[in-house]
């Protein structure tokens, strides 16, 4: 009995719109069918998405009719992917790596805005990527909380730097003095972190299942629930790991030019960066991370290396525990 055709979540949809995302800009490419049948470029501001949508509805690609695709772009896409699925249009935001491999795939050569909004158009329409949803109000206040934290982070390891390098005595003490209002300021959004979790009995179950992880604090909970999101949204836990670019990147170009793996870094570097430090404990005291980590030492990997493929096994156990709603339990993460 021959298989019937796998039914796409973007079957009835007449229009594709893909959308490249950049500071100032939109570029638009819409699709029908086969071919692109309009484009052009708005700003990116409120009064651009405006005219985005009136332009939608000129061409009659109307919510009904409109699937609409974009690059996650270094957060460039979010208000408009807001506005878009507040108009009741079918919105997909994708990792810029898939994209990457599709262009790849399709023999695609040529690199412009235009060429890219083209491309993204016929990925929406091909691949039938997952439906977007914007984040609640209390996950989006988290993430603010949580990047002021990592950015203070990263002011204090500046300020730490400038102290030591410093040798005038009052300079030195103008650098103490930063370094103490820093970390004043870590302690206190800490604080209204933790506040916020507890206030939020869906954000404080997930923290508290991550927390169930050894190696994994409530700082670091508070970054992974609020950065990667939904794990509905991820088909397993390797795409989880390519989101926050964790995923090994092999150079490989004939017989002759062998480059050593590396870590991808295309993705997510906010999640990626709260893996280290949680990665490095969890390799002295998570049973799973730790026998992971000692058969690649066993293998002669290099410390690095080990490190990163450390950092990408945590977040494994990051999202299988958020995706089964389940306390951590070594024996389902053997050290494989």
């Amino acid at each position: 009995m021959e298989e019937a055709p796998r039914r796409s979540s973007t079957d009835g949809f007449a229009f594709f719109l893909g959308m490249g995302a950049r500071k100032t800009a939109l570029e638009l490419a819409l699709r029908d069918g086969e071919e692109i049948v309009a484009r052009t470029t708005v700003s990116n501001d409120p009064e651009g998405h405006s005219t985005l949508v009136s332009w939608l509805e000129d061409q009659g690609a109307r919510p009904k009719k409109a699937c609409v695709c974009m690059e996650a772009s270094g957060d460039f896409e979010k208000a408009i992917a807001q506005r878009l699925y507040e108009e009741d249009y079918r919105v997909s935001v994708v990792n810029p790596r898939r994209i990457k491999g599709y262009a790849s795939s399709q023999l695609q050569r040529t690199k412009t805005d235009s060429a890219d909004a083209a491309l993204i158009a016929r990925f929406g329409q091909r691949e039938d990527p997952r439906p977007w949803k914007p984040p609640s109000a209390s996950e989006s206040r988290l993430q603010e909380l949580t990047r002021a934290r990592q950015a203070l982070k990263k002011e204090k390891t500046r300020a730490q730097n400038r102290l030591d390098e410093a040798e005038d005595k009052a300079v030195r003490k103008a650098h103490e003095n930063l370094l103490d209002e820093i970390e004043r300021q870590i302690e206190d959004l800490e604080e209204e972190i933790e506040e916020h979790i507890e206030e939020d009995s869906e954000l404080n179950d997930r923290c508290s299942l991550l927390e169930t992880i050894p190696g994994v604090g409530l700082q670091t909970a508070a970054i992974v629930v609020s950065e990667l999101g939904a794990p509905e949204q991820f088909e397993n836990a390797r795409q989880a790991a390519a989101y926050a670019g964790l995923v090994p990147r092999h150079r490989e170009s004939g017989t002759s030019v062998r480059g050593k793996p590396q870590m991808s870094k295309v993705g997510n570097g906010r999640l990626r960066r709260a893996m280290y430090f949680p990665a490095m404990t969890a390799l002295r005291f998570n049973s799973a991370v730790k026998a992971f980590g000692n058969r690649l030492k066993e293998r002669g990997k290099e410390k690095m290396v080990v490190v990163g493929a450390a950092m990408r096994k945590l977040l494994h156990i990051c999202y299988g525990v958020l995706k089964s709603g389940r306390p951590f339990d070594p024996s389902l993460h053997p050290g494989t």
